[in-house]
């Protein structure tokens, strides 16, 4: 069966109060990837600073809760549009998903509380809820987590590869119109997140003349890795994990940008050819001044 919540995390950063910075704008992105991704623009996010952008301008991946394999380019889409209703509507879309079951068992005026702060609800009753909730995979944590973001200025998106062994052009097609007849960013990789790493540590045009074809085909060589995440491994030692953001990619995003730069970065040329739009992001959270 569909699973009807998607948006979830097993864990997420609160900032404390006195070390926030009021953001301005938010790029919002809904990315395959449980791992890596998520990993390299938390990164981002860290370090805005030392990388030029300034901190009233931010990124951050919608989570999932990391068993939630769902992520082929619609799956991608669907997480996007779950949270985006949930911005719309607020505290009302939290009621109205939550099951007849749990409304009936918690009653409309508990619920309300809760989501207005709890008031005479002790710890256990929090608890309860909160774990009755997960056991049916809807996180109304951070769903109210998420609630604080409404400024007009955010921008949606989504991260997909175009990884031609299981996304077809056709579906890849319907995708990219349908984000842009919803003024959703379209951020795609050809063939996969892991080229755009690959970037920040070779010069690929150069070093790869002539494997652009392996690299585009990026056949699965192990049980862990296709083709290019194997380079990426071998040049970075990591795996899907730990990527090290500080290290490996920090010191080189300026000429992982300029490297994409030479390869295809319009949508609809990703289909078929290697590159990536990433830079793209980048670039605009980069050049963004207070407004």
């Amino acid at each position: 069966m569909k699973n009807r919540y998607r948006l979830s995390s097993n864990a997420f950063e609160r900032e404390a109060e006195q070390d926030k910075v009021e953001t301005q704008k938010i790029f919002f992105l809904s990315v395959e990837g449980n791992e890596t991704e998520k990993e390299y623009f938390e990164g981002i996010s860290a370090n805005r600073s030392h990388l030029g952008i300034n901190v009233i301008v931010d990124v951050q991946v919608l989570n999932r809760r990391r068993k939630d394999t769902n992520s082929a380019p619609w799956q991608v889409i669907e997480l996007l549009e779950e949270y985006l209703r949930l911005r719309e509507n607020g505290k009302e879309t939290i009621i109205q998903d939550i099951p007849e079951e749990f409304i009936q068992k918690y009653g409309v005026e508990f619920i309300q509380n809760f989501l207005n702060g709890g008031t005479g609800i002790t710890k256990r009753q929090r608890n309860e809820f909160h774990t009755d909730l997960l056991k049916i995979g809807y996180d109304i944590h951070y769903r109210k987590y998420l609630q604080k973001y409404n400024s007009k200025l955010d921008e949606f998106g989504i991260l997909i590869d175009r990884d031609m062994q299981t996304h077809s052009e056709t579906n890849m097609l319907e995708c990219i119109a349908y984000c842009k007849e919803k003024n959703y960013s379209c951020y795609i990789v050809n063939p996969c997140f892991e080229f755009w790493l690959l970037l920040h540590l070779s010069d690929v045009k150069k070093e790869y003349a002539d494997k652009l074809m392996e690299i585009k085909e990026n056949k699965r060589i192990s049980k862990n890795h296709t083709f290019v995440s194997k380079e990426v491994s071998s040049k970075a030692h990591h795996g899907k994990y730990g990527i090290n953001f500080s290290k490996n990619y920090m010191p080189h995003i300026d000429i992982a940008m300029e490297r994409a730069k030479t390869f295809a970065s319009d949508e609809l040329e990703l289909v078929d050819n290697i590159g990536c739009n990433i830079w793209k992001l980048i670039e605009a959270m980069k050049n963004y001044k207070l407004k």
